[in-house]
């Protein structure tokens, strides 16, 4: 990994001539803390904002050159530098910040502290993902266990072998699933020691298990079942007359399964390998082959095809060490970022292992392939792909919500539940690029005595049962990127005293923690509850509603963009299809009809559970008024009686006029209705001929307020 690749290249360019004036409003635009100053394209020296400061505190005047607060003595370090040795020169030079140059001695960019930790957390992913392939491309079965014996992680063999689900196999206790494992699962955690060749009988399978103790910290955190489906030899053993002879033919058939697989980083250099390779080009150890290139330790690989770590392929036969053999090469992507490669080499049982070979790995590059595609493609072009609207309100509101991405503020996000207010906040952290994550809590799912830990973390020992060397919060997570707080409205006082001095300070320290962690955290939070009415009744600080309502956005509610039904109803069925063997097309007018009536109180979330429930009574390709609910198909009656009928009239302006007259008239019907009953809504309701929620939405509609005693009543 080298420094190119990691350098922040928009920096500030400064000539020995710019006044003080043209520095700061340079340091304004590009904020950052040093600029570069340059003569004739080469490196004169640098200079520092706090060097401005000093001068203005000096009485320098705004129209002063910057010649006498130049640095001249510059930590550089060149841009094709290992990253190793850029950190070794930076804390030599005792600075956070040097100037990478390129070969013409020219500025290239500014490394920073926080560019290296970039590198260093890039290089640890690179690390667990070449492990997870290695794990997923082992012929053996891998299912471990925490110290309770519940499932942790497995691999796509696993589920295979055992006829596993798995949906519902994470945290779910061995016992449940895999009874036969328990007892040598107990002893391995107990002990702590390896449990090799135990053959267990599980369904119809017959397996070898080896049991392998997980430690972290020189402890025993976990435990690690490896299994070999060895059911077809079972047939033969029976047969054998000793027992001599039939381990002989399990040592054999374990041999015979074994295939060579070898990972390479970018470089083309071998990380980790397993025993089959080892054994197939006759190395001893593992760690004598570390960090040597592919084509040194395998010639005979490139011998038929120069490597393209980039480059796919499903299988070629090749002649290695006079043996033919197939060899598959896969590269290795995360998030469109290229990791390196893996290489399988069959040298046994060709036969029975090339179509599954082939097919295996079409499938695994095809899906790996346009998994990415599809999220690169919809994330550049829009990020707010994802919500699915052709409505003006609704596209004005995306184009705010855009704007206000941009900008370094924090948003409160309002709208009634089930409008879709964490998808807005997604897309604003996407549209935003910001490099952190992008993290989500709902402050109301989870308990009071919990909050301050989970936003702030804990230091070791912090209190009982908190975990050894401690655990970063929510806040740490989202460094450089979003923590999104959905319903704020639900937050304890005590802990929006500390969220406010993290919002105004960008510190905080952890339960337990004497030093004080500084975080860069762009804040959106989103609530359906009015946080001004709450401020009012005293449940929710006035001084945070202020610092969280710098930008609002409110999500229009499903019956203010109804004419977005069709388009959401089309959505919801394709996603739905995608799900199950059924095929359905589409819904009738008659349910778009029944859906435009209807006020939808739980807004977008109750439009889909209502398809989902239409999607599995209809047995035909449509989904007609019969498939829904009865009380939806009601409520839409007592909508569509209430709602006045649309003028006809081809000019526009006696259509708005009877428009007019109609609401007035069915404004004043429910007013007295109202008086006459007193207020009570039920009985108006009834009055009415509507349902009370019907009555209660009109009410709002037409801003009915209600006075003392229903004696009078005013709009």
């Amino acid at each position: 990994m080298i420094v190119k690749n990691f350098t922040t290249v928009d920096y500030i360019n400064l000539s020995p001539n710019s006044t003080i004036r043209e520095t700061i409003a340079a340091f304004l635009h590009y904020r950052v803390d040093i600029g570069c100053i340059t003569q004739n394209k080469k490196l004169v020296g640098i200079v520092h904002k706090h060097s401005i400061h000093r001068a203005l505190l000096q009485d320098f005047s705004m129209n002063d050159s910057i010649q006498p607060l130049i640095n001249e003595s510059v930590i550089t370090i060149h841009k094709e530098q290992h990253l190793t040795k850029a950190r070794e020169v930076m804390i030599a030079g005792n600075v956070s910040q040097a100037v990478v140059l390129d070969d013409n001695g020219e500025i290239y960019g500014i490394m920073s502290k926080s560019d290296l930790v970039t590198s260093h957390m890039t290089a640890l992913e690179d690390t667990l993902n070449r492990m997870r392939s290695l794990i997923e491309n082992l012929q053996d079965a891998v299912i471990s266990v925490d110290p309770n014996l519940k499932i942790t992680t497995f691999n796509e063999t696993a589920l295979s072998l055992l006829g596993l689900n798995k949906n519902t196999l994470l945290g779910t206790t061995i016992d449940r699933v895999l009874p036969p494992f328990k007892k040598w699962l107990i002893e391995t955690l107990k002990t702590g020691e390896i449990q090799e060749a135990k053959r267990i009988w599980y369904r119809e399978l017959t397996v070898i298990a080896s049991f392998i103790p997980i430690r972290e910290f020189n402890q025993v955190s976990g435990a690690m079942v490896v299994l070999r489906d060895v059911t077809s030899y079972e047939s033969i053993a029976n047969e054998l007359e000793t027992t001599n002879r039939l381990k002989k033919i399990l040592d054999s058939a374990l041999e015979l399964a074994y295939d060579g697989v070898v990972v390479t980083d970018n470089n083309g250099c071998i990380t980790m390998s397993n025993h089959g390779f080892l054994d197939f080009f006759q190395i001893e150890k593992q760690t004598d082959i570390l960090g040597l290139p592919i084509t040194e330790v395998a010639p005979q690989i490139p011998s038929h095809h120069s490597i393209d770590l980039n480059k796919k392929i499903d299988g070629e036969l090749i002649n290695i060490n006079d043996k033919n053999c197939i060899v598959a090469q896969m590269p290795i992507h995360q998030n469109g970022q290229k990791l390196g490669a893996i290489f399988k080499i069959i040298f046994r049982q060709l036969d029975a292992w090339k179509d599954m070979l082939l097919h295996m790995e079409q499938l695994e590059n095809e899906i790996s392939y346009y998994r990415g595609e599809l999220i690169r493609i919809s994330k550049e072009n829009d990020p707010f792909a994802h919500v699915i609207s052709n409505n003006d309100a609704m596209e004005k509101f995306k184009q705010e919500a855009a704007i206000a991405a941009k900008s370094f503020s924090t948003i409160l996000i309002t709208g009634e539940s089930g409008t879709g207010k964490e998808l807005i906040a997604e897309g604003i952290h996407t549209a935003s690029g910001r490099e952190g994550a992008f993290i989500k809590v709902n402050c109301a799912a989870i308990p009071e005595e919990l909050l301050e830990s989970e936003f702030f973390g804990y230091v070791e020992g912090a209190f009982t049962g908190a975990k050894k060397g401690g655990k970063p919060g929510k806040f740490e997570l989202a460094h450089n990127g979003t923590l999104f707080l959905d319903e704020i409205g639900d937050m304890p006082l005590a802990l929006q005293v500390k969220l406010l001095r993290v919002l105004q300070e960008q510190e905080f320290e952890r339960v337990g923690a004497t030093k004080t962690t500084k975080v860069d955290v762009r804040i959106i939070s989103a609530t359906n509850k009015d946080l001004a009415a709450l401020v009012k009744e005293g449940k929710f600080r006035e001084d945070l509603f202020y610092r969280i309502h710098v930008i609002h956005l409110r999500i229009p509610s499903l019956r203010e963009r109804l004419d977005d039904i069709p388009l959401l109803c089309k959505h919801f069925i394709k996603k739905i299809n995608l799900k199950t063997n059924k095929e359905l097309i589409s819904v009738s007018p008659e349910v778009i009809q029944v859906f435009q009536n209807y006020q939808w109180p739980g807004n977008i979330r109750q439009l889909e559970n209502v398809l989902e429930r239409a999607y599995h009574f209809c047995q035909k390709t449509q989904i007609e008024v019969n498939h829904l609910p009865v009380e939806l198909i009601e409520e839409s009656k007592n909508e569509s009686i209430m709602r006045p009928i649309e003028a006809t009239n081809d000019e526009e302006g006696l259509q708005i006029n009877r428009q007019h007259s109609i609401n007035q008239t069915e404004k004043e019907v429910i007013i007295q209705a109202l008086l006459q009953c007193e207020g009570n809504r039920t009985k108006a309701a009834k009055v009415l001929g509507v349902s009370r929620t019907t009555l209660y939405q009109k009410i709002k509609k037409y801003n009915i307020k209600e006075e003392l005693n229903y004696k009078t009543a005013s709009f």
